[in-house]
C-alpha cells in the first residue's frame, strides 16, 4: 500500500512537468557524506558547496528545510551521491534478455528477498553481463539502506527530487574505464588516499565489486604507521577479492596528493602500484573540501554530469516520465511547425479565392477536385483494409483460450493491439510431476504455434518459470511468456 501511495504522491508533485519542461533552471546535486547533507553546483569544472546541514536534523526536524536558501532549492537536483553501502548488489540468472521479462523477474526477486523494503521495486537498476562465460547473468543494484528511502521522500517533499542516485564507486568505475580501459576489464584495485582517511575500490570485469573506507585517526598520512595500516587493509581486501571472484587482482592504482605514496606502497605490498592523476592541471582538493565531501572531493563537474553515463538508480515512475520528455518536446515542435504551415496555406487560399475566376480556372479546379476525391477514396480504402486485417481483442482472446490445455490457468494477461500487436501471459500449470508439466508446456507451445502461424514460433527458452508451489498430490508451476500477433 505504501508503494502505491508513493507513486500517487510523485504524480501529484510532478503534474505540471509538461508545462515547465521548457523553463530554464540551473542544475545542482546533493551529496551524503557521514552525517552531512551537502547541496552543490558547478563552478566551471569544479564543484562548490552552496549549503550543508546535518542529515539527521534534516530528516527529523521539518524546520531545517526552511533554512535552505531559495536559490539552492530553485534548481534541478540532477544527482544524489550516497555512500557505497547504501546501495546493495546481487547477481541473478535468467536466459531471456527481453526487457519486460527481465524487469518483471528482477522486481519479483528483489521484493521477495527484501520484505523489509516495500518500495525496493521502484528503486533498482540492472545491467546484462557481456562476458561470454556469463551470458545468463544479470547484475542488479538497489537501495538497501532504509535511510535512503527517508531521504528521497524528504527531498521530494521540498521539490528537490533527485533524478538519479549513485555512489562514488560507480563514478570511479566510469573514470577508470575512460583512463584505463584495458585494466578495468580484468581485476582492478583503486586506493584513494586522503590526509586522514583512505577509500579502497575493487572492480572485476568492468563492474564494481566492493569498497572499504579506512580511518587514520590522528595519524599523519605521511607516517609509517598510516602506510602500514593502509598496507594491511589492502592485503585483506585483495584476499577477499580473490575469494569472492575466484580471480586474482591484476592491477592496483593509487590517487594521492603525495606522489611518493605509489612507490612506498609498492615496496610494502611487493607488487607494482601505479599512480593515477585525475586532477587535470594538478590541483589537489583542499583539506577542508576533503573533509566535507570525502571521496567526492576529487570529482569534477564533468565526472558527475549525465553525459558521464555512470551506473545509477532512477525512481521507476520518475525515470519513465523523464523518458517521455524528448517525445513531448518533439510533439510540441512538430505541432508548431504544422500550425505555421497550415496558417500559411490558409492565408494563400484566402488570397487566391478573391481572384476573378475564369472558365479555364473553373475547369482546372473541377479536375483538381476530382483528383483529390479519388486520392481521399484510395487512402480511406487502404485504412479500411488495414483495420479489417488487424486482429481484434475478441478474436485474439478466443484463439488464446483454445490454445490453453485444461490444466493451465491464466493469472495475468496484457494485450496490446497497436502497431506491434503482442500479448503477455502469466499462467499456472498444475501437474503431478515435472514430466506432466513438460508435456503440458510442449502442447501449449505447439497450440500457440499452430494458431498464430504467422508469428515467430515460441520456444521453451522464451518461457520464464517462476518458483513452484507444492500442493497435495500436485505442483503449481508459474510460467510467463509473450506472443507476437502478426
Amino acid at each position: 500500500m505504501d508503494r502505491y501511495r508513493r507513486v500517487a504522491v510523485f504524480l501529484l508533485a510532478n503534474k505540471g512537468s509538461s508545462i515547465r519542461m521548457f523553463k530554464k533552471k540551473n542544475n545542482g546535486l546533493t551529496i551524503v557524506h557521514n552525517d552531512t547533507l551537502l547541496f552543490l553546483s558547478a563552478a566551471g569544472t569544479a564543484l562548490q558547496v552552496d549549503h550543508s546541514l546535518s542529515l539527521t536534523a534534516f530528516l527529523e526536524d521539518d524546520t531545517q528545510a526552511a533554512n535552505i536558501p531559495p536559490a539552492v532549492l530553485n534548481r534541478i537536483n540532477r544527482l544524489l551521491i550516497v555512500p557505497d553501502y547504501w546501495i546493495g548488489q546481487a547477481d541473478l540468472s535468467l536466459q531471456s534478455r527481453k526487457r519486460s521479462i527481465v524487469e518483471a523477474f528482477v522486481e519479483r526477486k528483489l521484493t521477495a528477498e527484501h520484505t523489509d523494503l516495500p518500495d525496493i521495486g521502484l528503486f533498482y537498476g540492472y545491467s546484462l553481463a557481456t562476458h561470454p562465460s556469463e551470458e545468463d547473468r544479470i547484475h542488479t543494484f538497489f537501495l538497501q539502506d532504509p535511510l535512503a528511502y527517508k531521504l528521497y521522500d524528504k527531498l521530494q517533499s521540498i521539490d528537490a527530487t533527485p533524478h538519479d542516485i549513485t555512489t562514488p564507486a560507480y563514478i570511479w568505475e566510469k573514470k577508470l574505464l575512460k583512463m584505463e580501459p584495458d585494466a578495468i576489464n580484468t581485476g582492478v584495485g583503486l586506493v584513494q588516499k586522503h590526509s586522514l582517511e583512505s577509500y579502497l575500490y575493487f572492480y572485476h570485469q568492468g563492474m564494481f565489486s566492493f569498497s572499504r573506507s579506512i580511518q587514520f585517526s590522528t595519524l599523519s598520512d605521511e607516517s609509517a604507521e598510516a602506510l602500514q595500516a593502509l598496507t594491511y587493509e589492502i592485503n585483506q581486501s585483495v584476499y577477499l577479492f580473490s575469494q569472492k571472484k575466484k580471480s586474482e587482482l591484476e592491477s592496483i592504482f593509487i590517487h594521492s596528493a603525495r606522489k611518493e605514496d605509489a612507490a612506498d606502497l609498492a615496496d610494502n605490498l611487493g607488487r607494482e602500484v601505479r599512480a593515477l592523476d585525475v586532477d587535470g592541471e594538478g590541483q589537489e582538493p583542499s583539506p577542508e573540501l576533503e573533509h566535507s565531501l570525502g571521496p567526492c572531493s576529487v570529482f569534477s563537474s564533468q565526472d558527475v554530469a549525465p553525459s558521464a553515463k555512470f551506473s545509477g538508480i532512477a525512481q521507476k515512475i520518475h525515470g519513465r516520465t523523464r523518458a517521455w520528455h524528448p517525445i513531448q518536446r518533439a510533439g510540441i515542435i512538430i505541432g508548431v511547425i504544422l500550425i505555421l504551415i497550415l496558417g500559411g496555406e490558409y492565408a494563400y487560399l484566402v488570397k487566391w479565392s478573391k481572384l476573378t475566376m475564369t472558365s479555364d480556372n473553373i475547369g482546372w479546379m473541377a479536375e483538381q477536385h476530382h483528383r483529390e476525391l479519388m486520392d481521399l477514396y484510395n487512402d480511406s480504402l487502404n485504412v479500411l483494409l488495414q483495420e479489417t486485417r488487424a486482429p481484434t481483442a475478441s478474436t485474439t482472446l478466443l484463439t488464446l483460450a483454445g490454445c490453453l490445455p485444461i490444466n493451465v490457468k491464466v493469472t495475468e494477461m496484457k494485450l496490446s493491439l497497436t502497431d506491434a500487436p503482442m500479448v503477455v501471459l502469466a499462467c499456472i500449470v498444475r501437474a503431478e510431476n515435472m514430466v506432466v508439466f513438460r508435456e503440458t508446456l510442449t502442447g501449449l507451445i505447439d497450440n500457440l504455434g499452430n494458431a498464430f502461424y504467422k508469428s515467430p514460433r515460441l520456444t521453451k527458452h522464451d518461457v520464464v518459470l517462476g518458483e513452484t508451489i507444492a500442493g497435495e498430490g500436485y505442483v503449481d508451476y508459474p510460467i510467463r511468456f509473450q506472443v507476437r500477433l502478426l
